[in-house]
């Protein structure tokens, strides 16, 4: 958990509204650490106090920044008001963002259904025009994806054990390796709105998509992501297990150069980034049937990301998952209520109907 810094940006330091609502973020910040200080026990609200400031330093367009700004200055003067929209803010984008997200697949130890073919005047033979599901969504990706892990250039060894043709590319390298791969997706699953009006998972993911749109006013992520769309290869990415853990898990995000399609990682780990390369390349063979992940998904990932982690939200929800592995009962005194909550988020993500 890292404070609010003192000072807005430069560009936005004249603009006086942003100024005042970023102002009452740090003096909320400051009553918060007093009240620390003095021992008492503020639960979630440094998180969420943090939230709101963090997300005026990252909101994703000036649109976006309107709504937040506003919000906070319509509770500027009702604390647990104002601390009730930070919530908001980390139960329906970040914790939604993350939900879901510790349930990696496992990956398959079946190849590909997918032949290998680097000419891309074939891409129509084995391309799933309409993905459907996950396997679709991987299938996919491996092909544009030169059947690789996109940052550490690693083969899928279910293909190359099952493929001929590829075994002989490998071979032609020497520096080749291998490892078991795992479609990635920017979205999850969870975040689907294809699903039965009224349902649980409808409601969350409804309240996903609406603090997405006071974020940036200006997104289209429902319409392009509804139903099998989040499958589609713009929001897919083939990746060996570890790093799709620390993607999906906010550790590590993609942050956009002067170059297109090439990313710089970054972390909130310097440990992290030690065993992977500095930078990233999206390529693909045919742009358009096969695109390259999508800019503007990765940007609200890695928004998400320096979001979650300045603010000790993504410490927070990691924590939580490792308590939840760990932990077979609740405890009587009600000091796990929060645990019970935000299970209850996880499982409305997943599907689940949960009854008062």
């Amino acid at each position: 958990m890292t404070s609010l810094p003192t000072e807005l940006p430069q560009s936005v330091q004249c603009i006086a509204n942003i100024v005042s609502a970023y102002n009452i973020c740090l003096r909320l910040e400051k009553s918060l650490q007093e009240d620390i200080d003095n021992g008492k026990d503020v639960g979630l609200d440094m998180i969420c106090s943090r939230v709101l400031g963090y997300l005026i330093l990252f909101a994703q367009g000036y649109e976006g920044l309107k709504i937040i700004v506003h919000q906070i200055h319509t509770c500027a003067n009702d604390t647990p008001k104002l601390l009730a929209v930070g919530k908001l803010y980390f139960d329906d984008y970040i914790w939604a963002f993350r939900a879901n997200r510790s349930r990696i697949r496992t990956p398959s130890t079946q190849s590909s259904r997918s032949s290998y073919d680097s000419s891309a005047k074939r891409i129509g033979t084995t391309l799933v025009e309409a993905p459907q599901s996950y396997a679709d969504a991987k299938s996919n990706a491996l092909i544009r994806d030169r059947y690789r892990c996109v940052v550490t250039g690693k083969y899928d060894w279910p293909t190359v054990s099952g493929n001929r043709e590829l075994q002989e590319v490998f071979r032609s390298d020497p520096d080749a390796k291998m490892a078991f791969t795992q479609c990635a997706h920017i979205f999850t699953e969870s975040s689907n709105l294809s699903i039965a009006p009224g349902t649980d998972k409808r409601s969350y993911a409804a309240a996903m998509w609406a603090a997405m749109d006071r974020f940036d006013h200006k997104i289209l992520l429902p319409t392009e992501l509804n139903g099998s769309g989040i499958h589609r290869l713009p929001n897919v990415m083939t990746m060996e297990a570890d790093f799709h853990n620390f993607f999906d898990r906010f550790y590590v995000w993609f942050v956009p150069t002067k170059e297109k399609n090439k990313y710089k990682l970054e972390s909130s780990s310097e440990f992290v980034l030690h065993q992977y390369p500095t930078h990233v390349t999206f390529t693909t063979s045919d742009p358009i049937k096969l695109p390259v992940p999508s800019p503007t998904y990765l940007a609200m990932h890695a928004a998400c990301a320096k979001i979650a982690h300045l603010s000790g939200a993504a410490e927070y929800t990691n924590k939580f998952y490792r308590d939840m592995e760990d932990s077979t009962t609740l405890d009587a005194d009600g000091a796990s209520a929060h645990m019970l909550e935000h299970a209850l988020i996880d499982l409305r993500a997943v599907g689940y109907e949960v009854v008062p």
